[in-house]
């Protein structure tokens, strides 16, 4: 019930962002000094900000920015995550012990710390996210798939296949990759969760995507109004947090079916 009313939050998000702009008519960019600070009414359903742009627009169309950004990035270091951790889960050895020792370099590393050190280097923009996420985003996605080829590879069809020469690239597609599917796809969802916390960090500290592009930076510009104006920092503050605890909903119900050994 919890995942499927997860998924259907998310799927309203998605909508949301993708069409509200449409509906709305309105250039989320384009400054209107007479109508700034509008309480929300029928024109305006949420109100207008500072420069008078249309909140309900703004919020959409940062939304889109922000959840591009982090998918994009989880899509990135899974694919990372999962490639590192199946190879080394099928030599084993000395490169499964590399893996692993990485690993524990990069959990035991301040993440955020990090991203944020490197963010502050470069000028912000999406590339300066990227490479500011994606360095020890791999890890839960690797340690996943390095367990799930070593329970895999003991089994007898795969010894079978490997008995009789297949290589270790056809392996890793056609007889372990499927039964990765379901662990890796289960952690992706709970890191694009927090990558999606990470991405809206760094932008309301000014230091990921530019100014205003995505909820964090909608929630910095209205800092200086939160006495006067406070929907401002509201409203772009509440639709992450819906659309954080959606997802961290959907991989909760993923990891629930796992434990009980269900194929979600």
């Amino acid at each position: 019930m919890r995942g499927r009313a997860g998924a259907g939050v998310l799927v309203l998000v998605v909508l949301f962002c993708l069409f509200a702009p449409m509906l709305t008519g309105y250039d989320p960019y384009l400054p209107d000094l007479g109508r700034a600070l509008l309480p929300p009414g029928p024109g305006h359903w949420l109100g207008t900000d500072q420069l008078g742009r249309d909140l309900l627009t703004r919020t959409a169309v940062a939304g889109r920015t922000s959840l591009l950004v982090a998918f994009a990035i989880t899509a990135v270091t899974t694919a990372l995550g999962t490639v590192a951790g199946a190879v080394a889960g099928l030599a084993g050895g000395v490169t499964g012990r590399l893996l692993r020792f990485a690993a524990t370099v990069a959990l035991a590393l301040p993440g955020l710390t990090l991203a944020l050190a490197l963010a502050g280097v470069l000028r912000p923009g999406y590339v300066t996210v990227l490479a500011a996420l994606v360095p020890l985003g791999w890890v839960s996605c690797g340690l996943v798939a390095h367990t799930a080829t070593r329970r895999v590879a003991g089994a007898d069809h795969v010894l079978a296949v490997r008995a009789i020469g297949a290589s270790p690239l056809y392996l890793l597609r056609r007889t372990i990759g499927p039964h990765l599917a379901g662990p890796v796809l289960t952690v992706a969802t709970a890191d694009f969760a927090r990558t999606l916390i990470a991405v809206t960090s760094l932008g309301f500290l000014g230091v990921g995507l530019p100014p205003g592009a995505d909820w964090g930076g909608m929630v910095s510009e209205a800092t200086a109004l939160l006495v006067t104006a406070p929907r401002l920092a509201v409203v772009p503050a509440l639709a992450l947090a819906v659309t954080g605890l959606a997802a961290a909903l959907v991989a909760d119900h993923r990891q629930g079916l796992e434990r009980q050994g269900v194929e979600p």
